[in-house]
């Protein structure tokens, strides 16, 4: 059997044995100290309100079963990163009745104490209603404005976990196959959003759009604004085009090619999307500044009126659209090693770059990345990538990044580009709504090269700098040129 063939049978049948574990020891959502809850059905409806204080209402609604041993006595919800997305006016209510809300573990966790325990196999109503302001602080994922909202995949909709007051774990629980998922905007606002579209119904002055979610959609998202449509074919594709003003045309067919090009690009690099992947988006995002990315869709700023964002390569667009190939497909593990797998975005508008650049662009490229690291503030004391956290300072995180972002280049050099292309869409397909490490990398890129690669490994993931070999076989003959990035 080929290396490629028995390497994706081997990670199978590593993550079916990981599966098989995980339901022999819990079923539904917990059973830990007797905990357990199914949700039978959940619908989720945000309504964007444009002024004279632009926010996004949110109200969420499930219908539970307690499928454990023991009354449950609490429900949690976890929210996107309360810092970060500013939650304001919570409200909650269990069986039509209001509900108080209490800080848990953890600084986007919220407990709902039960007035009365629900019994074993009873079932009870829950609804959630919150606000996303449009002064979210800075680093803020979601964004609101008077122009439009962006609400990214992990950053709309709250989770809910099986909770008791006498035990400190909460757990999470998986959606319904399919659910509800509708978004509520004014008349003439375009709207893009995750689901099967299910229809719409018109109101006094806005409208109502009615999605299918199923859970192998993954998580929600929804993006809309008062948008100017351009669809244009490129490089066999349809790209379309969501502007705050009418792009100039050669403009508008200049974004749809780099697009098009990049996404043709990770089809090759990382497997084609499912079907209906055909299609990309460019989004102006309702704010000055780029917007998180969505899947299927670039969001860049009010930069992309300007000739010089589309002729210096929009590396912008090539790193949002990365993630709908990768992060959106199977996500590192920000918790406990966010490096170098968070990485791969970058890498992946490397490879864009360096296919729209002459030849050598590669060498240069990697030069530019190598003083990029070399100019970061460093600490007195350096980590491996492996030790380094998104808790820590932002030096620290920003040479985990670029570190990590050279490390895929030598694993290029060490087992070849094509060994690595197809381990990532090895690991692509296996760990889809997964997550992904080093680990795993590691194990595919060997079965695919047919090479050991652990002190390659070691060297850039548990060892500080960069390893000498690979800045000796990089040294600037020349002016490293900073045009690719």
């Amino acid at each position: 059997m080929p290396s490629s063939r028995r390497g994706a049978w081997l990670l199978l049948a590593a993550r079916l044995a990981g599966v098989l574990v995980a339901v022999l020891a819990t079923s539904g959502c917990g059973l830990h100290f007797g905990l357990g809850m199914t949700i039978e059905r959940q619908s989720l409806e945000v309504t964007y309100v444009r002024g004279p204080e632009p926010r996004v209402e949110v109200r969420a609604e499930w219908r539970v079963k307690n499928t454990g041993v023991q009354p449950l006595t609490a429900i949690e919800l976890r929210f996107p990163d309360a810092k970060a997305q500013a939650v304001r006016q919570l409200r909650a209510e269990i069986g039509g009745r209001a509900a108080a809300t209490v800080a848990a573990s953890g600084a986007n966790t919220v407990r709902i104490p039960l007035q009365e325990p629900l019994e074993i196999n009873a079932r009870e109503e829950i609804v959630v209603n919150f606000a996303i302001p449009a002064d979210a602080p800075r680093g803020a994922a979601a964004t609101v404005s008077e122009t439009g909202f962006v609400l990214p995949p992990g950053d709309l909709a709250p989770v809910l976990l099986a909770a008791s007051t006498k035990v400190p774990i909460a757990y999470e629980c998986e959606p319904p196959k399919k659910w509800d998922f509708s978004v509520r905007v004014p008349a003439e606002t375009r709207v893009y959003a995750s689901g099967r579209a299910r229809g719409e119904q018109k109101e006094a002055g806005s409208v109502l759009l009615r999605f299918q979610q199923r859970r192998e959609d993954g998580l929600p998202f929804a993006a809309g604004g008062q948008f100017q449509e351009e669809k244009i074919s490129a490089e066999r594709r349809e790209v379309i085009l969501w502007t705050r003003q009418a792009l100039p045309h050669d403009l508008a067919e200049r974004a749809a090619e780099t697009a098009a090009r990049t996404a043709g690009l990770y089809d090759a690099e990382f497997g084609a999307r499912a079907a209906g992947g055909e299609t990309v988006r460019i989004i102006e995002c309702p704010s000055s500044q780029p917007c998180a990315a969505v899947p299927g869709a670039a969001l860049p700023g009010a930069e992309m009126y300007t000739p010089e964002f589309w002729s210096s390569g929009a590396r912008i667009v090539d790193r949002q659209l990365a993630f709908t190939w990768l992060e959106f497909r199977v996500r590192p593990d920000w918790n406990e090693e966010p490096y170098p797998m968070g990485s791969l975005a970058d890498y992946a508008a490397d490879l864009a770059a360096i296919a729209r650049a002459e030849a050598g662009a590669r060498r240069l490229l990697v030069q530019a990345i190598l003083s990029d690291f070399d100019s970061t503030p460093k600490s007195a004391r350096e980590y491996g990538i492996f030790a380094v956290r998104l808790s820590d300072p932002r030096p620290a995180r920003r040479a985990a990044e670029l570190k990590s972002e050279l490390f895929f280049f030598a694993l290029e050099d060490a087992a070849g580009h094509d060994a690595l292309s197809r381990a990532l869409q090895h690991l692509l397909r296996v760990e889809a709504g997964e997550m992904w490490r080093a680990g795993d990398l590691r194990s595919a890129l060997e079965l695919e090269s047919g090479k050991g690669l652990g002190p390659v490994f070691r060297a850039w993931l548990t060892e500080t700098g960069i390893p000498a070999e690979f800045r000796g076989a990089y040294a600037a003959r020349e002016a490293a040129s900073g045009g690719l990035r």
